[in-house]
């Protein structure tokens, strides 16, 4: 039938004298000569692929948050009296969900305001958190190898260097925009923090951290269109030129620390001395026995603070109060020592 009609449509257009018509002939040229046009496949767009920081964003961020880093060694080793090292590692982009899923059950983690709208996260592995509680209670900035949360007292004493390490992401922003960090909470179940939506591109600033005598990870957390927002639209190292070259000023307000340590509420125990007794006569005691301590009368009591002996001294009288005088602070090391 395609044939037929191919036919007839030939057949009509040649003359009676049997010449194919001049028209007939035009149009078969330029039907020749058009070109052949070839359909491309349509691709399907992947919406929950997210945007990337571009280099030069990178750059802004690498450039920042070294500055945290330096920030917190400044800060934190003022308040330790010993070392305290950060290192910028990786800079990643993955959804907040991932992010979560990344860290260990339970971490220390801090969730802080960045502005009306935004939250951010610093987290750090439980270990770190141990040795500067450990370090601020007059240790050597050591772990604990129980796996754990910290205790109400524990919490009160961690908010110093977070307080600090606050202070420090601020300072590392100054010169592109103005940030007040302000802490919100603190978490331990990466599970139960919620500052943004599962699918949410984050960027995950991760840092080699040394405290004392620990060594782990601290991650800083922020959500990626807030960086987009602020970050300077100019390029890198027009930033640096225009930049404007001031002296940093890392000296921390002592006052800052001293509230801090007294809003801290330690117990302090004092203690008279230790003796052994048979399940027997602990059975047996009544009112009037006496117990023989393994102390005399003239060997010093053992001042604990946290369960570690800090201090001697002797027994007294004070506004008609069992007090004790301070006759002997013990040096960092010596707390097993004692005479």
């Amino acid at each position: 039938m395609r044939e037929q009609m191919d036919r007839i449509s030939f057949d009509s257009n040649i003359s009676p004298s049997g010449n194919i018509q001049p028209q007939y002939m035009r149009n078969q040229i330029r039907a020749s000569s058009r070109p052949t046009v070839e359909t491309k496949k349509a691709e399907a767009y992947d919406f929950k692929r997210g945007e990337k920081l571009s280099s030069e964003q990178e750059r802004f961020v690498r450039d920042i948050f070294n500055g945290f880093a330096e920030n917190v060694m400044i800060h934190l080793g003022a308040l330790l009296q010993t070392k305290a090292q950060l290192n910028l590692g990786s800079i990643r982009q993955r959804n907040y969900h991932s992010f979560l899923s990344s860290l260990n059950d339970p971490s220390a983690i801090f969730v802080f305001k960045i502005d009306a709208t935004t939250k951010g996260i610093i987290c750090m592995e439980m270990p770190l958190g141990f040795a500067l509680i450990d370090k601020l209670m007059g240790g050597k900035g050591t772990a604990i190898d129980e796996v754990r949360k910290f205790t109400e007292l524990e919490k009160s004493i961690i908010m110093m260097p977070i307080n600090n390490m606050l202070t420090a992401y601020t300072e590392a922003w100054k010169d592109v925009r103005k940030v007040e960090s302000v802490f919100l909470s603190m978490d331990f179940n990466p599970m139960s923090v919620h500052i943004a939506i599962p699918s949410e591109v984050m960027v995950d600033i991760t840092f080699e951290a040394t405290f004392a005598q620990t060594s782990g990870m601290v991650d800083v957390c922020i959500p990626f269109k807030y960086l987009k927002d602020v970050l300077p639209k100019i390029s890198f190292d027009k930033f640096l030129i225009t930049r404007s070259i001031t002296g940093d000023n890392h000296q921390i307000a002592p006052t800052n620390i001293i509230t801090g340590v007294e809003a801290a509420k330690i117990p302090v125990v004092v203690e008279l001395g230790k003796a052994e007794l048979m399940f027997q006569d602990l059975l047996d005691l009544e009112i009037g026995d006496c117990i023989k301590l393994d102390t005399v009368v003239t060997d010093p009591m053992k001042l604990k603070v946290n369960n570690r002996t800090k201090f001697l001294g002797r027994p007294g009288i004070k506004d008609n109060k069992m007090s004790i005088q301070i006759t002997k602070v013990l040096a960092e090391g010596d707390e097993d020592d004692e005479q």
